[in-house]
Parts: C-alpha cells; sequence; structure tokens
C-alpha cells in the first residue's frame, strides 16, 4: 500500500526532496532534536521556532529569510534576546505532534518560561517576523497560545499516546507502530508492559513512532481503521494502514516485526521521494474532469478509476502525469475511463466516498465502487490493474 497526503490545517504545497533535509538551513539556525528543544525551550532565553519539513514547498521559500534572522539574532552573547531555531518533523514526528503541529511551517513564539507557544500567522518575510519578534519580546501582543506539552499528548519513554485531535497530524508522515486498545480488555492489560518495554527500547530509533489509542475514549479514530477487536496493533507508514499484527505479544516478536517492516517499507518510503515529474511537452491531458454535477452519470457504465486529490498534495502532484499517461494509454478503450476529482473543489463528493487521504484511487464499475487502489503508483502496475478487471470483465 502506498502513503497519501492528509489534510492539514495549514497544508503546504510539497514538494518532495529529502535529500536536503539536513541542510534546509544555515548552520546559523540552532536545530533542535526532542532532547535539545526540551533543555533549551522555556529556559532563560525567548526562542522562535520554525517547525518545518524539508519537502514543503512553503518552508523552502522561508529558507532564506530565516537565515538571515537567524544571522540577525543568533550571537553568541550573554545579552542574547531571543534564539532563532528550527525543528525538522519528518525527523522529531513525537516532538512535532506533542506540539500540535498540523502544517508547515509553523512558527512559534517561546518566550522564557514559557511552555505555552505563540504562533506567527503573519507574511513570512523578514519585516514582519522581526515585528512579531519585538512585539512579543516587548510584550505587546496578545498572545495566542497554542497547547503546552503533554496538554493535548502524553509522551513518555519513547511512547506516545494519541486521541482523536492528535491522530493525523501524528501519523501523518513516517512508520508508526500503533496499539489500539481498551483498558477493561484483558488481553491489553497482560501486554500492556511488553508494549511499554517496546517503547522504552525504540526511544531512540527515530524512524518509527510506538504509540497506543484508548478506543474507549477515541472512537473515531479506532473506527476510521475498522478496530474490531482489541489489542489491534497496526503498522502504519504515512497515515496508511500496511499491515496488520498477527504474531506473540511479547518484546522480542514486536522487535522483530519492527525490523521486517522498515525492511519491507524503506524502499517504499524511498520511492515516494524525489523530485515531481515534469509532464510531457505538448502532451494532451486525456484524464476526464470529475464534479459533483456529472459524477453519477460519469461512472454509471463501464469502469471508471478514478482519483481523488488535492492540488496542494506532494503524492497527487507526483502522481499528475502518470495519471495522464494512463489515460492516454485508454483513450480509446470503450469500457475504461480514467478520471480525476479535485477535492478542494468537489469537497461534498469526496465526503460522500470517504476520501481521508489524498491521492485515493477508486475503481467504479457501472456506478458501484467496486475497490481502493493501494498497489505501487507507477505506469505499469496502474495499467496491469485496470486491465485485469477489464479481461476479467469480458470473459
Amino acid at each position: 500500500m502506498y502513503t497519501k497526503c492528509f489534510i492539514a490545517l495549514f497544508a503546504c504545497i510539497c514538494v518532495f526532496k529529502f535529500c536536503i533535509c539536513s541542510d534546509l538551513y544555515s548552520d546559523r539556525v540552532k536545530k533542535y532534536d526532542s532532547e535539545t528543544f526540551k533543555q533549551n525551550v522555556g529556559g532563560g532565553v525567548p526562542h522562535f521556532v520554525n517547525f518545518f519539513a524539508p519537502w514543503c514547498g512553503y518552508c523552502k521559500r522561508l529558507k532564506p529569510v530565516w537565515d538571515e534572522l537567524a544571522e540577525k539574532y543568533n550571537v553568541n552573547s550573554p545579552n542574547q534576546k531571543i534564539v532563532i531555531a528550527k525543528v525538522d518533523c519528518t525527523v522529531e514526528t513525537p516532538l512535532c505532534a506533542l506540539e500540535g503541529i498540523s502544517g508547515y511551517p509553523s512558527l512559534i513564539f517561546y518566550d522564557a518560561g514559557e511552555l505555552k507557544g505563540t504562533k506567527y500567522q503573519g507574511k513570512r518575510d523578514l519585516l514582519g517576523l522581526e515585528q512579531f519578534i519585538n512585539e512579543n519580546l516587548r510584550g505587546t501582543r496578545k498572545k495566542e497560545a497554542v497547547p503546552p506539552i503533554s496538554s493535548n499528548i502524553k509522551y513518555k519513554n519513547g511512547a506516545v499516546q494519541l486521541t482523536d485531535e492528535n491522530f493525523h497530524s501524528t501519523i501523518n508522515w513516517g512508520m508508526h507502530f500503533v496499539k489500539f486498545y481498551a483498558p477493561w480488555c484483558g488481553h491489553c492489560q497482560k501486554m500492556a508492559h511488553a508494549w511499554e518495554e517496546l517503547a522504552q527500547n525504540s526511544q531512540h530509533d527515530k524512524s518509527v513512532t510506538i504509540s497506543k489509542v484508548d478506543c474507549t475514549v477515541n472512537r473515531k479514530s479506532c473506527e476510521e481503521f475498522e478496530v474490531k477487536g482489541y489489542p489491534t496493533l497496526l503498522w502504519i507508514v504515512n497515515g496508511k494502514k500496511m499491515e496488520k499484527y498477527q504474531g506473540a505479544r511479547n518484546l522480542v516478536a514486536f522487535k522483530q516485526f519492527i525490523t521486517d517492516m522498515k525492511a519491507a517499507h524503506k524502499d517504499m518510503l524511498e520511492n515516494e521521494e524525489g523530485k515531481i515529474p515534469e509532464a510531457k511537452e505538448n502532451e494532451p491531458n486525456m484524464v476526464v474532469k470529475l464534479t459533483n454535477d456529472n459524477f453519477k452519470n460519469a461512472v454509471t457504465k463501464d469502469f471508471s478509476f478514478v482519483k481523488f486529490y488535492v492540488p496542494w498534495c506532494g503524492h497527487s502532484q507526483r502522481l499528475a502525469p502518470v495519471w495522464n499517461e494512463l489515460a492516454i494509454k485508454f483513450a480509446a478503450h470503450p469500457k475504461a475511463k480514467i478520471a480525476e476529482v479535485d477535492c478542494s473543489k468537489d469537497e461534498i463528493l469526496c465526503n460522500e466516498y470517504k476520501i481521508v487521504g489524498y491521492p485515493s484511487l477508486l475503481l467504479f464499475h457501472n456506478g458501484e465502487r467496486i475497490t481502493e487502489y493501494n498497489g505501487p503508483r507507477k505506469l505499469e502496475q496502474l495499467h496491469s490493474f485496470i486491465l485485469d478487471y477489464l479481461l476479467h470483465d469480458e470473459l
């Protein structure tokens, strides 16, 4: 199964290029991980922190401005007024979840001695950022507080306690091993110690997050992942369920499962990265555009392979030229159409089909949704997928 971009409150236009992770901002900008963040933020010097993702287009545009800000304010002096810092949320996933980060870049000012931050909502230019800093340092701005650490999410020894409020902002990116449980469940109680051991053993492994969801309180998240019994242990990559754990419920077995899953999905994650493919010059767009008005009639006959997407999503952008090539291949086929729905414009239609991630690829036959495609998003595999249904239909 492949990953999807999930809706975020401040979603950015993503340009996937993870190779520049560590170098997105200059050395002058203080780079914090979860430990150095806890050691410094809320101490004796105010902080202005940029929570970012390396693939985010808006983050890249902010880079020279943020570097310039750091050059001006990050001085080696006992009288330093403020620290300009950054946190890479693709690496420090639990920390960003703790801070309630739901879009990039999120710029948050933390006053000295305060763990509550103030979000910057203004124009991302040097003048606006400096004015914001000066107003906060003088205490003249009425602060819009963001939740303090641990108010939305509990984080201890590597374990993340998820709720309906922070669930998607936590699992949207990276690899996650999640326990869905109920406190009254005997099997859950027996497994609890092993799960905490796993969390403690994994706290230094930044490639995977060990989490848990109390389904008696957070029903929405559990229903979304179709949790039918307790405990249910799911391996989730970038918001998508990849595997249900069925093995022994002990530390050794859990660790082996994580090793196997990391190896199995490493290539998939790498294939999701990189540049967005450019459309071929002079290539006609053969994808059928569907809307609330024409959708029902368009899919009522034969096969329709429909991409539900949003323009800002990097995964959607990457798929676009491949999807058009697929449409060209089937342009002359009498029983197949390749189509798309822009969920930023036709939200009602997307809600009707319970689209929660982008892109979602659904196959319809004679007006009925028959399956969702979750395989590799390459032309050959997409072509084979729909061709198999067409050949079967002709038999």
